[in-house]
């Protein structure tokens, strides 16, 4: 419950006394994919942007490239202790894959989630081996996410079924011989829409399983959310995540909502954050709401972004936290002119820290597209791609934050 306290102060914004630079000491950047090449452009799109996993000891990335010519999914892993990636090995087996997702399991081993040619798979990563792939969906299907907890895995995508739009859940386990398979599938709702939902989440702690997703039937999009207690095999009434606005003109559909992040931390808490043009001209802002209950209900919207830039649009958010009660959101920028990788995190009085931007994901050059991770001692993970300039070819790089002792 500690997040709600600094939001009962209804009509104010907190004062900002610290930044998230107190919270973390970056080392140097170490490269995932090689040098520049043209022609070649890296994706960090997938569902949750959870694009980075973590065990005790390895560290893994996903994303998209099209390094071939097609649109492919790529893996690199490092041991915690190294710092250099493996080459990156393809994942995909089309001709074109898109949006993967990355999340770890025991036994140091990954479990990647992505679209392939219209239908959604998933396949584990152990020992340097990809095990065999499966395939979830049953029809047209993409926007797939993964999250694990334990030995619960539970992956979401999107399906359109004879013209209805569903948001699928999966319920897996995992073999000791690293195979992957379906317990049950279940639709959020029974009655798919006309209209189309995007970009499933998902949340995963002891309070149960959250889901929130874009959705499209109120004429405009706008953020739902829902909830299970028991496994995925029922979900409460979808509710409404973002604060709706419109108030311009008669013609207004409303503030603008995109690409929602979530994250579970301590027990039972969740964090959850998007893109939102509430703010009108400045574009779009990054906002969020917290959940003590595991994504079952959430508190008022929450401005995250500092002051400090306020007038600039704000892009790509990403979200983390850990059992031991830290999280953190992470997004990119122009406030400098340059594209910069920026973060946020609770301070000790409950209130969003003053923003900060790594030296290491900053400076010359655009740096965009942040996926992190936070492990259980509150050190940060983070990856993003940085380029030249706009529309050039890109690299892929990870930073470690380590966690400062208080």
């Amino acid at each position: 419950m500690r997040m709600i306290i600094s939001i009962l102060v209804l009509g104010l914004w907190p004062v900002f006394s610290a930044s998230a630079s107190d919270k973390w000491t970056f080392e140097e950047k170490i490269a995932i994919t090689e040098k520049p090449v043209k022609g070649v452009f890296q994706h960090l799109e997938g569902g949750n942007r959870k694009h980075i996993a973590i065990t005790s000891s390895y560290v893994a990335a996903a994303w998209e490239d099209d390094r071939t010519g097609d649109p492919q999914i790529y893996l690199a892993v490092k041991k915690q202790s190294e710092n250099k990636f493996s080459t990156a090995q393809m994942v995909s087996s089309a001709s074109e894959a898109y949006e993967p997702s990355i999340a770890s399991v025991s036994d140091n081993r990954f479990i990647i989630t992505w679209e392939q040619e219209g239908a959604v798979f998933a396949r584990v990563w152990s020992n340097n081996i990809l095990h065999d792939a499966i395939k979830l969906s049953q029809s047209s299907a993409g926007h797939a996410t993964i999250i694990t907890m334990g030995e619960q895995i539970y992956a979401a995508w999107r399906e359109q079924l004879t013209r209805e739009w569903f948001i699928k859940v999966a319920s897996l386990t995992v073999s000791k011989n690293s195979q992957l398979k379906v317990n049950h599938i279940q639709s959020v709702e029974t009655k798919g829409l006309q209209t189309p939902v995007l970009f499933p989440v998902l949340t995963l702690n002891a309070a149960g399983l959250g889901v929130a997703w874009e959705d499209r039937r109120a004429g405009h999009t706008r953020l739902m959310f829902s909830h299970s207690k028991d496994g995925a095999k029922h979900f409460n009434q979808p509710q409404s995540l973002n604060e709706f606005y419109s108030n311009r003109n008669e013609y207004d559909k409303g503030n603008g909502v995109t690409r929602v992040s979530m994250s579970s931390f301590a027990e039972d808490e969740t964090i959850a954050a998007w893109m939102d043009k509430r703010r009108g001209e400045n574009g779009y802002g990054i906002y969020g709401a917290m959940s003590s209950d595991g994504g079952a209900s959430f508190g008022p919207n929450e401005r995250i972004h500092s002051e400090r830039g306020d007038k600039l649009p704000h892009y790509n958010p990403a979200t983390a936290g850990n059992v031991a009660g830290d999280f953190v959101v992470v997004w990119d920028d122009f406030r400098n002119e340059n594209s910069d990788i920026w973060l946020s995190s609770y301070t000790d009085d409950l209130e969003w820290s003053e923003d900060f931007s790594p030296t290491i994901a900053s400076g010359a050059g655009e740096q965009t597209h942040p996926a992190v991770a936070l492990d259980v001692q509150g050190n940060l993970h983070l990856i993003w791609m940085e380029r030249a300039e706009a529309n050039s070819p890109g690299q892929l790089w990870y930073g470690f934050g380590t966690r400062k002792t208080e």
